[in-house]
Parts: structure tokens; sequence; C-alpha cells
């Protein structure tokens, strides 16, 4: 039996793993993919987690990681809405990173293996195992299929937004904003600079972050709030980017069904052309779309922005179009008996920011202290106090990337903002520094 199991070898579960693993804990971590795995995500790190990187790996190991992949640093945010526009730099000494996300995954959980963690991967965790009122392990399956029980005495969920263990727990449910986004790789991008670039206008936003090797990872998520994951699915299947393969659409689920939709994308196609069985959207759909008019779809919408139709004109997508969402994943609990969920398993609002990585490496940073505790002493005594601690720790950030989401979604407010930042140099500063996590 192991002490922990971790559930999901993102930047938090490994990263919590190498931590525990180092301090002498047995750990286990389980990814259900093959690593290295391409994710829906912006894959830009703030200043906040550059700095968390390097606190909470060895000396030297950070600068290695960063040596061995394609990166970019990123230096500050630039924010356009039609004309208004407001450019601000992160403080003095303070950088941010973009590389490709599969990389960064793959070096944080080769250095949890090096740390003496046990890493198996395509193990999909789709039950608790429950003892005496408290979770006492999980039980996975491989990709053939095979059931496996593992054993220990805390499991830890860092299997994101749609979480499979805050699932099985009853610990989470949606919340009202179905918002949702694509994310891909273009390259042929003109004018990219060391900065994350977002631009709204039309009901969408459009984030563009230069990940090295002259690529750039190019997002796009609807700003229309409640209606959003609807108004994508409509536009998708207006172009023909998607298409149903008869008898796996649920008609009596429409929301689901449209969000099935939109994470569409991110299924892998089969040689028959199905979606596989364990599609992430619960079994409930197997949309398979069109590689080329899913990229087609996404550059022709990037480009309805004005500020965008000629930077992308000569762009192309250079790998798959992934989906995600929707991002209002609300929990009731981030801790139960023998169990602790963290990263974006313990909640997630919306990603206009791009802080997400940051919180995953932070929220890591913060349970191995508690868990060592709580390891120690034999009792969750410990572990009560994370919720807190991670309410101290992100509730002011979290307030205003409210804010701000809720702000971009009125034009004319939104604009107004812009320009009043932009003259006044002190409010723009504090603002980047709270988005940069670099206070």
């Amino acid at each position: 039996m192991h002490d922990v199991i971790i559930v999901g070898a993102g930047p938090a579960g490994s990263v919590l793993a190498a931590l525990l693993a180092a301090s002498g804990v047995k750990v286990l971590l389980l990814e259900r993919e093959s690593l290295p795995r391409r994710k829906p995500c912006g894959e830009s790190l703030n200043p906040g987690a550059v700095a968390a990187l390097a606190r909470v790996l060895p000396a030297g190991k950070f600068a290695a990681i960063r040596s061995s992949m394609e990166h970019s640093l990123i230096h500050g945010w630039r924010l356009t809405s039609g004309k208004a526009e407001l450019l601000a730099a992160f403080p003095a000494g303070q950088f941010g990173m973009a590389c490709a996300r599969e990389k960064l995954d793959y070096a944080l959980a080769l250095h949890a293996c090096e740390a003496g963690a046990q890493v198996i991967e395509q193990m999909r965790v789709q039950r608790l195992i429950w003892e005496k009122g408290r979770v006492a392990g999980v039980v996975a399956y491989s990709a053939v299929g095979t059931a496996a029980e593992f054993r220990a005495r805390l499991v830890i969920g860092a299997d994101g937004i749609r979480s499979a263990v805050a699932r099985c727990a009853g610990l989470s449910s949606f919340g009202p904003l179905r918002k949702t986004a694509f994310t891909a790789r273009v390259s042929g991008v003109r004018e990219l600079q060391p900065r994350v670039e977002l631009f709204t206008g039309r009901g969408i936003v459009v984030g563009l972050a230069p990940i090295g090797g002259g690529e750039a990872n190019m997002t796009l998520a609807q700003l229309s709030g409640s209606g959003s994951a609807a108004a994508l699915a409509a536009d998708l299947k207006e172009s023909g980017a998607v298409k149903k393969v008869a008898g796996h659409m649920d008609t009596n689920k429409d929301t689901d069904t449209e969000i099935a939709m939109l994470e569409a994308a991110s299924f892998k196609v089969n040689a028959r052309g199905k979606a596989p069985a364990y599609a992430e959207a619960g079994n409930r759909a197997a949309p398979v779309a069109s590689k080329e008019r899913r990229s087609a779809w996404l550059l022709g919408k990037a480009r309805e922005l004005p500020e965008l139709a000629e930077r992308l004109q000569g762009a192309a997508c250079t790998g798959e179009v992934l989906a995600c969402g929707p991002f209002d994943r609300r929990v009731r609990a981030t801790q139960q008996g023998g169990l602790l969920l963290i990263g974006d398993a313990a909640g997630y609002y919306d990603p206009l920011t791009g802080q997400g990585i940051y919180r995953a490496l932070s929220s890591a940073e913060l349970a191995a202290p508690l868990l060592l505790q709580a390891l120690e002493s034999g009792s969750d005594a410990p572990l009560v106090h994370y919720a807190a601690i991670q309410q101290s720790r992100f509730a002011p950030a979290i307030r205003l990337q409210k804010l701000i989401e809720w702000t971009s979604r009125h034009e004319l407010l939104w604009h107004s903002a812009l320009r009043g930042l932009g003259s006044l140099p002190a409010a723009r500063s504090r603002l980047v520094a709270v988005i940069g996590d670099c206070l």
C-alpha cells in the first residue's frame, strides 16, 4: 500500500508527488494518458508561476528544464479592444514564460520519478474506494479496460477541472458560466512580441503567446456568458467543422451535448472515424471533426477581429485544435476524510487572465507540508486548514479575475476601463502585478 495516491500528472500532481517523495513518502502518481500529451492550455506561465517553479524544484533543475525545451520569456501584457489598448510590463526583474505544455508536464513528471514517486500512465480513475466513511483508494482502468485497485492512506485529486476524483466524491458541480475555449499552435503570426496579448470584440477573446520556434499559442474563448457553449457549438455546426456520428448523440441533454461538441476537438479519432468510448464528455457524444475545417474555422473566427486580420493573414495551425470547458467549475469542499483536491480540481472559474499554472503549482506547494503533517500524525486534522490557506492565497486574484471577466462582456465599460488604466501608471502597474501573481 502507498502512503499517497495522486491522480493527474499535470503541474500540480507532479510537483506535489516530487515534494512528498523527496521527503520519504511512498507516492503513486496515476495519469490517464501516455506522456507526453497535448492538453488544452494557453501555455503561458506568469511570473508567479516561474517563481513557484524556482522554489519547488531543486537548485538548477528549473534552468535545466528551460534549456531542454523551446520557450519564450514573457515580459508583460497587451490588452486590445477596438481602438482601446492597455500595454503593461511586469515589475523589473520578473518575467513569465511560454512553452509547449506537454514538454513542461513531461519534465515535471520525470522529476517526480527522479524524486522517488512511482508513475503509472494510461490509468483512468473511475471509482473511489471507501472504508469506514473515508476514501481509502481508487479503482482505475487501463487503456485496454483492465481494472486495478490502488490503496493509500491519502488520495489527492489533481486531475483538472473535470476531476474524476471530485466527481466520484460528490464534491464538484458546474457553475452558471458556460464559457468554453479552443486552443491551437499557430505559425506565421506577424509581429509577435515577448508578451501575452489579448484581443476582445464581437463576443470573443483571442489570446496570443509566443512559445518559441516561431510558433504561438492561440486561444479563442467566448465572452457572451451563460450562452457561450451553445453559441460556439452553433457556429461550429453551421461551419461544418463538426458532424455527428449516428447513434452517439443524446438529444435529451442539450447543454451537455453542446459542451461535448466543443470538446470534440480534443478527442483522438480511431481508424473507423469514431471517438473512443471513454470520451471526456461522459460517453454522451462522439462527434468527429475535420482537422482542416477546425483549423480554418478557428483562424477565420480570430480574423473577424480587425486587429488580428492582417497579423493572421499568413498564419496556419501547426497541429490539432483542442477544445475544453466550461470553466466555471465549483466544489463544495476541497477536503474530506482521506481525500484532498488541488489545482483546477479544487475549483476553477475563468481563464481570461491565464493564472491556472500558477495556482496549480502554488496549491501543490501549500498542500505538501499539510500532507506531511497528516501522515506523521495519522490524522486528517492538518488538512482541514488547507481550504482557508488556499482562500487566503488566491481569493483576491479570483475576485479581480471575475471583475475583469464581467467587465470584458460590457464593451463600453471595457473600453473605458482600458483607456482609464492606460492613463494611470500606478493602477496599471498594480493590475499587471496581480495578474502576474508577482506582488
